[in-house]
């Protein structure tokens, strides 16, 4: 078995990710100054991306809290299904797969942390680093490095989307010094079309989505790409439950009640909610993530729709 057999099998079958992909460097040329595979390791040759999807069961736990009130299901999604077990899982990978290659091979890797909790750069002084994980500076982009490994597209909600599991997956990458066989950019059908789907902006409490519009625009691999310009101080604001309505049934605190907060009025909001509600997660994004949850890629009728687990038939947002 090749070296690159070897490696995916190896997390494919030992580690039970779900998908693996492998990117040269080269791919991440257009990516800032600062956050190319050479700057976490010189002499990189190679990004290892995978993927773990996120269990239906923890995502329907959160529409029980959105379409039912259910707040225990909410502590059910937000320690399973939003960032906290998923992103532990992950680490554990990157760190076996880099002591494999290491050992087996004899060539470096590097582990990059995963997620919006630890993969990131804060800029955004003197807010906490959690306020708010898009106005950050990724060590490396997890989302537009799975894109460069062929593993899917950049969503017009700013996540890789699948054709398995559409934006329900975690994403774990790690660099090496190893020159792997790298995959092709995805070149399936189209996973994310914001012209005749309007289901992440249509789902958004804040309309922090725009249905069409400002885009952000990216070089991935040398194919350009482009995803919504998400208003993320709006975001904030369901995102971590700073208002009443973004609660079960009220039961919150109206902490903050400008649309359009400034990061100071978002710092003094985060500062005044109790303690108590919020996990263990370093960033408590759990309270909405409808972007997320709704979006109907990944054959999102079939394992929720039809199966009684959620009653969102996407008319609203049409």
């Amino acid at each position: 078995m090749k070296p690159t057999e070897t490696i995916k099998d190896y997390l494919l079958a030992k580690c039970g990710v779900d998908a693996v992909g492998i990117a040269p460097v080269s791919a991440f040329a257009d990516e800032p100054e600062g956050h190319r595979p050479e700057d976490v390791m010189p002499g990189a040759k190679s990004v290892i991306v995978f993927t773990k999807r996120i269990p239906d069961g923890a995502i329907q736990a959160a529409l029980r809290y959105h379409e039912d009130g259910n707040q225990d299901a909410l502590s059910v999604y937000g320690a399973y299904g939003c960032d906290l077990t998923p992103n532990m899982n992950l680490f554990f990978v990157e760190f076996n797969l880099c002591e494999f290659i290491e050992r087996h091979f004899g060539y470096t890797g590097a582990p990059v942390p995963c997620g919006p909790n630890q993969n990131i750069t804060p800029w955004n002084v003197p807010l906490p680093s959690f306020i708010g994980p898009k106005k950050m500076d990724y060590i490396i982009h997890p989302d537009r490095a799975a894109v460069a490994a062929g593993l899917g597209e950049l969503g017009w909600n700013n996540l890789l989307i699948t054709p398995e599991n559409g934006p329900r997956q975690q994403i774990g990458l790690i660099v090496t010094s190893m020159e792997l066989d790298c995959d092709a950019p995805y070149d399936g059908p189209r996973l994310c079309d914001p012209a005749s789907c309007h289901v992440c902006s249509g789902v958004c409490p804040m309309h922090a989505i725009p249905e069409a519009g400002e885009a952000d625009e990216f070089t991935i691999a040398g194919k350009k790409a482009s995803c919504a310009h998400i208003e993320q101080n709006a975001c904030a604001v369901a995102s971590l439950g700073l208002r009443s309505e973004f609660t079960v049934k009220g039961k919150g605190a109206d902490l903050l009640m400008s649309d359009h907060p400034t990061d100071e009025e978002l710092q003094e909001a985060y500062d005044a909610k109790p303690a108590s509600a919020n996990t263990l997660d370093h960033y408590p994004k759990h309270t909405c993530n409808k972007c997320l949850l709704y979006c109907p890629a990944g054959n999102w009728k079939e394992r929720f729709g039809d199966k009684g687990l959620s009653r969102f038939d996407g008319k609203e947002c049409a």
